[in-house]
């Protein structure tokens, strides 16, 4: 049995120094929560609108951790 989690981060952007900004804080929220015993599952990138101005791209992260009262000791 796994809880699971599901987060939306900002992983691009068209603006090259701004991408190494979003992607680093990304990584680092990736880091944070494996840390804390999440798993990885899968990403998913979110279709931006062409009408809007924002050039960021997001991406959401589907996260599995085992509860810890089924931990193995």
């Amino acid at each position: 049995m796994y809880i699971y989690k599901k987060i939306t981060l900002v992983t691009g952007n068209s603006s090259w120094w701004k991408q190494i900004k979003f992607r680093r804080e990304s990584a680092s929220c990736l880091a944070y929560y494996r840390n804390l015993g999440w798993r990885f599952i899968k990403k998913e990138v979110l279709n931006t609108d062409s009408i809007n101005k924002d050039t960021r791209t997001f991406s959401i992260y589907y996260l599995k951790k085992r509860p810890e009262s089924y931990l193995p000791v």
